[in-house]
């Protein structure tokens, strides 16, 4: 029998897929978005962590190890496809499916197959990326098996098996009585599936059934097979049985949902759980783990069984002397009353001994529902209660084992809602699986960075409040067009490479997908709740592009100001001091000899980092070398570099706010006396009013206030250059800033000699 031989715990979501070569290299796939690559270790006899890849923008869903040990293809929620080497490098993306990817297959080496939840099976051609053939009539989710021989057998949610040859169904059959999940192909007999309705069923080729399992108390999720021809499943009951001769053999519990078994070249089954693990079990004694670590492990399965179990089912305590085990150390439940008891089987004696009680809920009865297009008629574990706003309540039936994403993916499609509401109804069945209540669907909130724990400040004074001052909403380039930076660092790169001084800093083949993920990251404004940058991702940047030269590297900050828009930058920048050295890259573009594109892309990022805690803190450490150098900014001659430097200050200003002690005041405000008699546009100038005004509104000393009286008579004087249409808003603003000098005092020991300006 089978016995642990490591966990694997490099995930923070539910493992979904794993995928094995034949020289044994292990990946692994996550709800976390993430793929693990492991090596084994033969001094050792475990697999090691080598690398963790994040090329997928959503959770990953399926992979397949490539022909001849050459790497591995994985598919994701994002309804990507990445063909990566056996470290890490992608080598080609694929993009065609609308939905989530969560079947691959390859069988020979120029194409491969994929089955997606957009209800298709898309062939691809391996050196080209290209789509050969799209087969479509099914229903959802695809599972997918090339052969040897170029023909294809796909499987769905309609229950049939369909035979594919060069793009065109051949022949199709009911083969289950649920969806199917998953199609293997068996040496020398034909073909395996599994499916929902618990059973798997072994057929010949030309579709004859040859023999049904049956053993499993749940959805049947994935197959594989050992050297020695038995099928190796796994399921939503905990269990990974291994069959023989039409029976299993052998059932390794797990301490949760398994949806994805291998078997790797030592014959060891590997498994992918949703307990955010991967794990090695062995029949060979040197790979085992400690007894210690088994012990530990079958407790964890103990423990996580209470909730799913039918305390009726289990044997009586009475039978004990009759129910023979099988190996020293076996575990098995018997029903003591209504209780149910933990025995553990003694090969001395030949006895089993009582280890102890399971405490937790016998699960609830099911329900029925009635069914319909999307969720078939039968009782199921949970039926929820979906309130959409002005539609009134709707029914989400759910089974445990099932994906809660795919679940509410049906939902959304079902009812014609938008696609927002799938990550917060999904998550929604996860949180609530033993507590069932109506849930009302309303718009996400606007995500909110991470809090960042910080010692808590002493009180500061409230701001002085009028009419227009302080001014809290800072100035930002929110704008998203990931298109034309894409294409201007591509352009760039080619000359990058060519020049002998920067070639170093060019882009290869991994860093172009790399930038490709980060920009589908960026553009995908309505997952900004669920999505990330990864560590590779601004190591690109940092490491990279960022020391692009001045000509070139404009679009990289451009992009840069695009990300500040995503609220994980925030917790990315957790540490207040990563943020200052990051963008320090930033502030060197901001130089005389910089050309207009980079000045004032640079000035517009430096306004989005006012957006959050993090990058406002890196962008206030930088602001006094930034007004300390500003003259050359307020005396360019470009417009645009003057009217964006105006909404620069004014959110330093805001910032000022939120401090205790200001320590900007009369930079800020020398730097809107080099402004104010610019050619700058009507909102411009409301602005540097505004910068006035809150300054003025922190309580100013003595030389703020003679300052600011001097801005409003350059104020007043520049009222006859505006046009007509923008005047009043200006003569607005001179109005507020007036009364606001009238009732700021100086500090007590200036009013001796302090005085007002005559124009107030």
């Amino acid at each position: 029998t089978y016995s642990l031989s490591q966990e694997l715990e490099s995930h923070s979501g539910a493992v979904r897929t794993i995928s094995i070569t034949d020289n044994n290299i292990l990946l692994s796939g996550s709800w976390d978005t993430t793929c693990a690559i492991y090596l084994f270790d033969p001094k050792d006899h475990r697999y090691v962590l080598d690398k963790t890849l994040a090329y997928h923008s959503r959770p990953v869903y399926c992979s397949c190890a490539m022909l001849y040990s050459t790497g591995f293809s994985t598919g994701g929620d994002d309804g990507k496809i990445f063909a990566i080497d056996v470290i890490g490098n992608p080598l080609l993306m694929f993009e065609g499916h609308q939905k989530a990817v969560n079947s691959l297959s390859q069988c020979i080496p120029t194409e491969f197959a994929s089955g997606s939840w957009d209800g298709t099976c898309r062939v691809w051609d391996v050196e080209t990326g290209k789509c050969k053939h799209i087969l479509g009539d099914h229903s959802h989710a695809v599972s997918v098996l090339t052969l040897p021989n170029g023909m294809l057998i796909t499987g769905s949610q309609d229950k049939n098996i369909n035979f594919w040859n060069n793009g065109q169904k051949v022949a199709t059959f009911q083969a289950h009585g649920d969806i199917i999940r998953d199609i293997i192909p068996i040496k020398d007999v034909g073909f395996a599936t599994c499916s929902n309705d618990e059973t798997i069923r072994m057929w010949d080729m030309s579709g004859k059934l040859l023999q049904t399992l049956k053993g499993h108390n749940g959805f049947i999720y994935g197959l594989s097979q050992t050297s020695l021809g038995e099928i190796v499943s796994c399921s939503e009951d905990n269990t990974v049985k291994v069959w023989k001769n039409g029976a299993f053999t052998d059932s390794i519990s797990h301490p949760a949902t398994i949806w994805t078994v291998k078997v790797n070249c030592f014959g060891d089954i590997v498994t992918a759980c949703e307990d955010k693990s991967v794990r090695v079990f062995t029949k060979d004694p040197v790979r085992m783990a400690s007894e210690v670590q088994q012990a530990e492990y079958k407790n964890k399965c103990i423990a996580k069984s209470a909730s799913k179990l039918n305390v009726a089912e289990l044997p009586d305590v009475s039978q004990t002397s009759k129910i023979i085990g099988k190996k020293e150390g076996e575990i098995k439940l018997f029903r003591n009353g209504n209780s149910p008891e933990v025995h553990v089987w003694k090969m001395e004696g030949q006895k089993w001994e009582k280890m102890g009680d399971v405490m937790g809920p016998a699960p609830s009865q099911k329900d029925y529902y009635e069914g319909d297009d999307f969720f078939p008629a039968g009782y199921y574990d949970y039926i929820f209660n979906i309130d959409i706003k002005n539609q009134g309540e709707k029914k989400l039936p759910f089974n445990r084992g099932s994906i809660p994403l795919e679940e509410a993916e049906k939902f959304v499609e079902r009812e014609q809602i938008h696609r927002v509401f799938v990550e917060e109804i999904s998550s929604y069945i996860r949180n609530n699986l033993d507590q069932v209540q109506t849930y009302m669907a309303q718009p996400p909130p606007e995500p909110v960075a991470p809090v960042i724990p910080i010692a808590k400040p002493e009180p500061k004074p409230e701001p002085k409040k009028t009419k227009h001052f302080p001014m809290t909403f800072s100035v930002l380039y929110d704008s998203i067009n990931t298109d034309n930076p894409l294409k201007k660092i591509t352009e760039f790169n080619a000359l990058i490479k060519t020049n002998e001084k920067f070639k170093q800093y060019a882009m290869t083949l991994t860093d172009e997908m790399t930038l490709k993920t980060l920009l589908e990251t960026i553009k995908n404004k309505s997952l900004y709740s669920t999505s990330k940058f990864t560590e590779q991702q601004f190591e690109l940047l940092e490491q990279k592009l960022l020391k692009w030269p001045f000509e070139n590297v404009f679009p990289v900050i451009d992009v840069l100001r695009m990300m500040l828009m995503h609220p994980v930058i925030q917790a990315f920048f957790g540490t207040y001091e990563k943020g200052v050295d990051f963008f320090t890259n930033v502030l060197r573009c901001l130089k005389p000899e910089a050309p207009d594109p980079l000045i004032i892309t640079t000035l517009r990022c430096m306004c989005n980092m006012y957006e959050g805690n993090s990058t406002a803190y890196a962008i206030t450490k930088m602001m006094k070398f930034v007004l300390s150098q500003f003259q050359f900014i307020a005396d360019h001659k470009n417009k645009n570099v003057v009217n964006t430097s105006v909404a620069l200050i004014l959110n330093a200003s805001i910032k000022e706010l939120t401090k205790k002690e200001s320590d900007l005041k009369i930079e800020l405000l020398n730097a809107a006396e080099m402004l104010i008699d610019k050619d700058i546009s009507a909102d411009s100038l409301v602005n540097l009013g505004y910068v006035i005004g809150n300054i003025l509104s922190l309580g100013s000393d003595k030389a703020c206030i003679m300052k600011s009286g001097g801005l409003l008579q350059k104020m007043q004087k520049r009222l006859i250059t505006i046009a007509e249409a923008d005047r009043s808003k200006v003569e607005e603003i001179i109005a507020s800033l007036t009364t606001c000098l009238l009732y700021t005092s100086p500090s007590p020991r200036d009013l001796s000699t302090s005085r007002m300006p005559s124009s107030a």
